[in-house]
C-alpha cells in the first residue's frame, strides 16, 4: 500500500508517530498527543466498521456511505469507548502501542479484508472489552438510522423513478420511529414498485404506518430506550 492510499485516520496517526521515529524506547506521551491518538484510533475503528457494513449491505452510494460513517460516529459515542478511555487514563502508552500496530498493519503488513478483520477484532477485544464482535455488528444494524441508510441504498438500486425515489427519501428521513423500512420493504422485496408508487402518491402508506406503529410499539419503545443508553 502506498502512502497516497492510506486511510486518512491512519495517515494522521502515522504523521503523529513521526516525531518518535528515532526513539529507542516508548515515549512518554503528553496529554494533547495522547488525546489526538485516542481520537484517531476511535475514528479509524469506526471507519473500519462503516467500510465493513457498506460492503456487507452493498452500499455503493458515496453520500450514503458518508452518512453511514457519521451515524456510526454518533451512536458509537463515548459510552461505547468508555472502557478504552479508562484504560488510556491509567496508561497513556497503550494508544502508542495500538497506533504503531495500526500503522504497521496498514502500511507494511498484509492488506486484505481478512487482515483488517483480525486487526480490529483484536483491538475491540483487547482494548474496548467487546469480546463478541458479531454482537456489536448486530446491535449496530438494528439502529433505526442505520436501517434507513441500508434501505435507502436498496431504493437507489431497485427504483428508477426519480420522483418516487425523492419522495421515499423525504418520508424515510422524516421518520423518527424507523418504521418506514418495514412498510415499504415488503413492496420493494416483492418488486411491487407500481403499487409502492400508488400508496406514496395517494398517501395510503400513512394508514399502513398507523397499523405498523401499533403492531411494533414494543420494538419502537425498545429502540428509543437503546438510543438513550447508547
Amino acid at each position: 500500500m502506498t502512502q497516497a492510499t492510506i486511510n486518512p485516520y491512519t495517515q494522521a496517526i502515522l504523521n503523529c508517530l513521526e516525531q518518535f521515529k528515532d526513539m529507542e524506547t516508548e515515549p512518554d506521551l503528553d496529554e494533547p498527543t495522547c488525546q489526538f491518538l485516542t481520537n484517531m484510533i476511535q475514528g479509524r475503528f469506526v471507519k473500519y466498521l462503516a467500510t465493513r457494513m457498506a460492503e456487507f449491505y452493498e452500499i455503493d452510494d458515496q453520500d450514503l456511505e458518508n452518512k453511514l460513517m457519521m451515524t456510526l460516529m454518533s451512536i458509537l459515542s463515548n459510552k461505547f469507548f468508555s472502557v478504552f478511555r479508562e484504560k488510556v487514563n491509567r496508561n497513556r502508552n497503550i494508544v502508542y502501542k495500538i497506533a504503531k500496530r495500526i500503522v504497521y498493519s496498514e502500511t507494511q503488513g498484509e492488506i486484505n479484508p481478512h487482515a483488517s478483520d483480525r486487526l480490529y477484532i483484536w483491538i475491540s477485544r483487547k482494548y474496548f472489552d467487546y469480546m463478541n464482535f458479531d454482537i456489536i455488528l448486530k446491535w449496530i444494524s438494528t439502529n433505526s438510522e442505520i436501517e434507513k441508510i441500508i434501505f435507502l441504498s436498496n431504493i437507489n438500486k431497485k427504483i428508477t423513478n426519480r420522483s418516487l425515489i425523492k419522495a421515499l427519501h423525504y418520508i424515510i428521513q422524516s421518520d423518527d420511529d424507523g418504521i418506514t423500512p418495514i412498510i415499504f420493504g415488503r413492496y420493494l422485496f416483492k418488486n411491487k414498485i407500481d403499487r409502492l408508487n400508488d400508496i406514496i402518491r395517494t398517501g395510503e402508506w400513512r394508514l399502513e404506518a398507523g397499523y405498523v406503529q401499533e403492531r411494533y410499539a414494543k420494538l419502537i419503545t425498545w429502540r428509543q430506550y437503546m438510543d438513550k443508553i447508547a
